[in-house]
């Protein structure tokens, strides 16, 4: 696990991002909360290692939480300023804590997957019908839990016609290795051990039905309000290792083992990579096209809503909030406006 405070010397705060010298001389603390080994997660690594916070004139404090639901709970109390988490806590963030979306981590579509063991996949393909009345293992009202909604409507199975069993992921690797479920209802980096140990290949993904998973970069609002440049160099670290990770594939493969080692999770090469192909990363002119709601909603209000309808419909939320009033392209703005930090940001 990451060191959960930094200290050193060279840095800046306090100076107007237009000022902003390459290298700062005294530096800020900054409250992060993340969660160890997941891929979403590596540019805040790739910082540290990078010397990156010191040039922004950052000191993170890192938090780490073994879930979403924790780390948005610890928001309550102000325990932390900003973060990154999946969209399912993101979401539940802003309904109950005001916690606001800045940038996309990741798009985790195709890692949410029903996983069909080698052998049946193409007869299940052939004949989605087939499915009804066999065992679905999924942990329910998560992420692939709407993966599941996705998929079954579009192959025209209303959910009552499964025998849906609620898991959670360890409990379902365990129970599928064994034989149990025609279906398992997996996310990285879980899906590779189904891969690699089960026999098991994915059937179908969010990707694949039209369920998008982006994760979350996130602050809370009244962190954000009164400390919008702070927030802006957060970003700006965020994205310059986005960009990096991009310019870098084999070497982003290095810090990624390095980086899951330390969280306590090993996986293989092949997985790694893995990872790096089928979850999508934004540099910073990208996050500003999703977001653009130039000719009304952004191909993110997009994503955000389908996950708030079917947050709403299981209870995660009561009701879901409005997508624009916690998805906001502000802070990435704020960065391609100021020529320091797109170029930071941008990995100059």
């Amino acid at each position: 696990m990451l060191r959960r405070t930094f200290t050193g010397g060279l840095v800046a705060a306090g100076l107007a991002l237009g000022a902003m010298p390459a290298m700062a001389q005294q530096t800020t603390r900054l409250n992060i909360s993340m969660q160890p080994a997941l891929y979403s997660m590596v540019p805040l690594h790739l910082a540290t290692e990078q010397g990156w916070w010191r040039q922004m004139g950052i000191e993170p404090n890192f938090s780490s939480f073994p879930a979403g639901p924790p780390q948005i709970a610890a928001a309550a109390a102000g325990t932390w300023d900003v973060g990154i988490t999946g969209s399912a806590p993101g979401v539940l963030g802003a309904a109950r804590f005001n916690i606001r979306t800045i940038a996309i981590s990741n798009d985790e579509s195709a890692t949410n997957v029903l996983m069909a063991r080698r052998d049946q996949v193409e007869a299940i393909r052939a004949n989605p019908a087939s499915l009804r009345g066999q065992r679905v293992l999924i942990t329910v009202n998560t992420t692939v839990d709407y993966v599941l909604q996705n998929c079954l409507r579009r192959w025209n199975i209303p959910r009552n016609d499964l025998q849906v069993v609620n898991l959670n992921q360890a409990q379902i690797l365990s129970a599928f290795s064994t034989g149990e479920g025609r279906l398992a209802g997996l996310w990285a980096p879980n899906i590779y051990t189904a891969e690699e140990r089960m026999n098991a290949v994915p059937l179908c993904s969010g990707s694949d039905a039209d369920a998008i998973v982006p994760g979350n970069i996130i602050v809370r609002e009244e962190f954000l309000n009164r400390n919008p440049d702070m927030v802006a160099r957060y970003l700006a670290v965020i994205l310059r290792g986005i960009a990096w990770m991009k310019a870098n594939p084999d070497q982003t493969i290095q810090v990624m083992n390095r980086f899951y080692q330390a969280g306590g999770v090993t996986v293989t090469e092949a997985a790694l990579r893995a990872e790096v192909a089928r979850r999508p990363i934004f540099g910073l002119e990208e996050q500003l096209r999703l977001m653009s709601r130039a000719n009304g909603p952004s191909q993110a209000d997009r994503w955000y809503a389908g996950l708030g309808e079917f947050l709403q419909q299981v209870g995660t939320v009561p009701t879901a909030p409005p997508v624009t009033a916690y998805l906001t392209d502000a802070v990435l703005r704020r960065i391609a406006d100021n020529p320091q930090l797109r170029a930071f940001a941008l990995n100059q």
